[in-house]
């Protein structure tokens, strides 16, 4: 292998930037030299390490599912063959909160008032908004539906919380404190948020479709939430993954590094972890014959 790599991760202080970095880290004293990439997020990922542009990455299963198949945003797009090296646990959810001061109780009564609510959510041309333009589509909130009232719908990320200038958000909320959370940890400290519980029939739905399972944000995560709040256990997994053409010594020893340094990956800003009982399934794609030599030698599979 060359000493000098490119990882495709994300946005500097995002979970794949932040697995890169624990890859530079643990490469750097073999001699190599690891360059994390942030240009490489949403769906760009699959095609800088099937494209060519990185020798290894991390995104989440099912944006890889998509693109080896070439599925929604990837349709008519090839890339060359890929392999798994591991499985990176990861706690997240879907969930939904309202300004307390505008008396919601549910996505469903905002729904069906006339109020011009201010919503923000993810991009909703991004791979991020996939599942919560779902959300948005049960409940009658789609952008077109807002805004043919009055309101708005912006992207997180850009909002002033301390003016108050929104009065809903849809997103996905991680477990830790990082530029990926920073949206919610802001708002819940300077805003008065209720959180909303999600519908059993939506979590259903969602769950069939494979988005996920129904779960739950955790009592007292943050400011507001002082309950169980019914919401979506997201698919949070997340592949280390690289071309089927690597070499396999090398995918052996980096499989090995990540292995033997597990406690590398609780220690992060998003809390992750490198579990023996998950981290073998590669699916959508198959382990890289190096990844499964380290597996088979230390009794992981």
């Amino acid at each position: 292998m060359a000493k000098e790599l490119k990882f495709a991760g994300s946005g500097v202080g995002e979970p794949w930037w932040i697995i890169g970095h624990i890859t530079r880290r643990l490469l750097e004293p073999l001699g190599y030299e690891v360059e994390v990439l942030s240009e490489s997020g949403s769906t760009n990922n699959p095609r800088y390490v099937g494209g060519g542009k990185a020798d290894f990455g991390a995104t989440v299963p099912q944006t890889l599912g998509w693109a080896v198949r070439g599925e929604h945003l990837f349709q008519g797009e090839t890339f060359v063959p890929l392999r798994a090296v591991g499985r990176v646990r990861r706690p997240s959810w879907l969930t939904a909160a309202a300004r307390w001061e505008l008396g919601f109780t549910s996505l469903k009564e905002i729904a069906e008032s006339d109020y011009p609510i201010r919503l923000v959510t993810h991009n909703l041309k991004s791979i991020a908004s996939v599942v919560p333009n779902e959300v948005l589509k049960y409940y009658h909130l789609t952008k077109e539906e807002i805004e043919a009232k009055g309101g708005t719908v912006r992207e997180i990320g850009g909002n002033d919380y301390r003016s108050t200038d929104f009065d809903v958000i849809i997103g996905n909320l991680y477990m830790g404190r990082s530029m990926v959370t920073r949206h919610w940890a802001a708002a819940t400290e300077l805003m008065n948020l209720r959180f909303l519980d999600l519908d059993d029939e939506l979590l259903a739905k969602l769950t069939a479709a494979g988005h996920g399972t129904p779960g739950e944000v955790p009592f007292h995560f943050l400011r507001g939430v002082d309950r169980w709040v019914k919401a979506l256990d997201r698919i949070s997994d997340l592949l280390i993954y690289l071309p089927e053409s690597t070499d396999e010594q090398f995918v052996y020893d980096l499989t090995k590094l990540y292995d033997t340094n597990r406690r590398t990956f609780f220690g992060q800003a998003v809390q992750m972890a490198w579990d023996p009982e998950t981290v073998t399934v590669g699916d959508p794609l198959p382990l890289h014959a190096g990844a499964e030599r380290y597996y088979r030698e230390v009794g992981l599979l």
